[in-house]
């Protein structure tokens, strides 16, 4: 399967699974100098390879945060490329990542610091623990720092509070074990 049929397969999942809604939510894969992510807008649950851009990653990666470039790429860029290309900058070991708004992780992120090793599932897919970071105004490179230094630390997955959750894999289907494990992991917790 190459990249661009993984990336369509996982959004469309992403948005079956309950995780988003809409044109919520964003994902991404590197495929070598280059990047795939979600449009601006586009929703995943369409399945359409119209839904995602590829673009270099060093020209977007050198470019974020300089508004003429924004500007320019304004109707195609997802809102939360910053927080994507924070996530690569952070470990080299990073190959996909995937933001989605799951409600039972946004509830839980209301009410811990962070969200320990609940289940064997929990520990074996996520470690030991998953931080919570407070709200930072989507789409900003304050959000992209504060996740990326999460990232840096360790994370393979941090809660947004109230906004959603972000994970990352060496791979779509590793960051997507992730985001999902997190989402029933934040249920476990919210019934306990």
């Amino acid at each position: 399967m190459d990249k661009m049929e993984s990336i369509i397969k996982y959004g469309k999942k992403a948005h079956a699974d309950g995780l988003v809604i809409g044109a919520g939510g964003n994902i991404s894969e590197r495929d070598d100098d280059f990047l795939i992510i979600k449009k601006k807008g586009a929703d995943m649950s369409e399945g359409s390879e119209d839904s995602y851009v590829r673009l270099l990653f060093a020209e977007v990666s050198k470019r974020m945060g300089d508004p003429a470039y924004e500007r320019e790429e304004g109707d195609i860029l997802s809102s939360e490329t910053p927080l994507h290309i924070a996530c690569y900058k952070a470990s080299p070991d990073i190959g996909a990542v995937i933001h989605a708004h799951p409600p039972y992780t946004i509830a839980a992120s209301g009410k811990v610091a962070f969200l320990e090793d609940v289940s064997y599932e929990f520990e074996c897919i996520l470690g030991k623990s998953v931080p919570v970071i407070d709200y930072i105004e989507p789409g900003s490179q304050d959000l992209a720092s504060a996740v990326a230094e999460k990232v840096t630390e360790g994370a393979r997955a941090v809660m947004l509070k109230k906004h959603g959750s972000i994970a990352v894999g060496k791979d779509l289907e590793e960051a997507y074990i992730r985001i999902l494990a997190l989402e029933r992991a934040c249920i476990t917790y919210l019934n306990s």
